[in-house]
């Protein structure tokens, strides 16, 4: 009776295992089937992105050149108005010490304007001028001294 006990024992375990097989294997091809929709559907996603981010490039781009034009009209404008009102008070105003120049400067006077100031002031430096150095052999010595040819008085 052994053996036919055994004989069942070994028939049950050969099942449960060949089951449990079974089950691996199919759990492993559909989670690698799973996988492939998985990719499909990430590249799906993936090119909306890409189609998103081109849209708003475009978008960024036709905002930059509508905001040029709208500045360089504006610019257009402001220089209209000026000259306008330079117009006016040169015929409105006959005496011409009433005539003042306009507080408001246009961009090329600026322009000219600046090269001026700079020059004027200078910012301190934080080193020496490369002519008199302070590493130059005659640095902080007076030129006068310099041109005597006395020698010294202890000789």
């Amino acid at each position: 009776m052994e053996a036919a006990n055994v004989d069942w024992s070994m028939l049950v375990l050969t099942f449960i295992v060949g089951a449990g097989a079974g089950a691996l294997i199919s759990h492993l091809l559909k989670s690698g089937s799973a996988g492939n929709n998985t990719s499909s559907d990430l590249k799906t996603r993936m090119n909306e992105k890409e189609l998103q981010l081109a849209q708003l490039s475009d978008n960024v781009s036709e905002h930059f050149v509508r905001t040029d034009e709208l500045v360089s009209t504006l610019e257009k404008n402001y220089e209209a108005l000026i000259s306008h009102l330079k117009s006016g008070t040169e015929s409105f105003c006959d005496d011409s010490t009433l005539i003042k120049k306009p507080v408001v400067e246009t961009a090329a006077e600026k322009k000219e304007a600046e090269p001026e100031e700079q020059t004027e002031s200078e910012p301190p430096r934080d080193y020496a001028p490369k002519t008199s150095g302070t590493l130059s052999e005659d640095f902080g010595l007076n030129k006068e001294k310099e041109e005597s040819t006395e020698p010294p008085k202890g000789l």
